[in-house]
């Protein structure tokens, strides 16, 4: 319940600590606002939103024209070995860039549409992993984010702070089932991932796909869920039938295992909760044997889950 009020704040609640410098043009929540120049700003290359609707930023690039930006853009000064991408435009190059962006991008996006020079700003002290959770946020609570794009930003900030699915819950207001249930969708095909981040499917879509085994036959209903325009339910069902089919006598030889498939999702929820990553338990019927597979995204990541197994990773 805390933890909803804090992400309810917005990001006012996040900037009590920040480090604003510059000369003031009126303040936002008691803190000073600067005016930065549009040249002065790099992009962050780790922004957890991808994509951006390029009517959607002519849009807000007119309304920009007319009023002006009304909400102020965070931005953090950058420093020697920070990752950034310039304006596009900009004839100094990256040396002329002072400024990362924290939250704002899509404006300022339309601000150098728009013509502008100049934006206000806050300018923070955050850093790494603090610039990317303030970044997560902002798009969480405008609902910004595609499923994949928030997937994989849970996934990049759970390495950046080497924590868990829970701590991870904990720092960002949400509840772990939410989190685990969104990397989930990474265990999704390519293929399918590039429906989903298109919005050519849903993430209902997603989450049902992931109740079959991976593989050609599920990369073709998803294409098929957008060519014909299935629903969620219709997809469901095609699933149902592709694991097993809802025939009688199939249902009769699965109520002599009833719990066994129920506990093995349980058991890799638990798991998804110790590790932070997706996990499968790959069971052979009646044997009793099987393997468990954890997915892990890069070498530190590989590292972090080594840890948490216990294994020594100095070599």
């Amino acid at each position: 319940m805390n933890r909803n009020k804090v992400l309810g704040k917005g990001l006012s609640a996040l900037i009590q600590e920040a480090d604003l410098r510059g000369v003031p043009r009126g303040d936002v929540d008691g803190k000073s606002v600067v005016m930065v120049g549009l040249d002065e700003v790099g992009l962050n290359p780790d922004q957890p939103r991808k994509l951006f609707n390029e009517a959607a930023l002519s849009e807000l690039a007119t309304s920009i024209r007319s009023v002006g930006i009304l909400q102020p853009v965070l931005l953090r000064r950058m420093k020697d070995g920070d990752n950034i991408v310039s304006h596009p435009e900009s004839v100094s190059g990256d040396s002329a860039v002072k400024y990362g962006v924290v939250a704002g991008e899509r404006r300022v996006r339309a601000a150098r549409i728009a013509g502008l020079e100049t934006i206000p700003a806050l300018v923070c002290s955050y850093e790494g992993a603090e610039s990317l959770k303030v970044a997560l946020l902002e798009n969480i609570q405008r609902e910004d984010l595609g499923p994949v794009e928030e997937a994989e930003a849970y996934r990049h900030l759970m390495n950046a702070l080497g924590s868990t699915q829970e701590k991870l819950a904990d720092v960002l207001g949400k509840n772990r089932s939410t989190i685990a249930n969104s990397l989930r969708l990474l265990l999704l095909e390519d293929e399918i991932l590039e429906l989903l981040q298109e919005g050519k499917i849903s993430r209902g879509h997603g989450k049902a796909l992931l109740g079959m085994e991976a593989g050609v036959p599920r990369v073709q209903l998803a294409k098929k869920c957008f060519r014909k325009g299935l629903s969620v339910r219709d997809c469901e069902n095609r699933v149902r039938e592709m694991v097993g089919g809802p025939t009688r006598t199939k249902r009769k030889s699965s109520r002599k295992t009833p719990q066994a498939e129920p506990a093995i999702r349980a058991f890799q929820e638990r798991a998804e909760q110790v590790y932070g990553s997706p996990v499968v338990i790959d069971r052979e019927p009646g044997s009793g044997k099987g393997m468990i597979k954890v997915r892990f995204y890069s070498d530190s990541d590989l590292v972090r889950l080594l840890k948490i197994m216990g294994v020594d990773t100095d070599l």
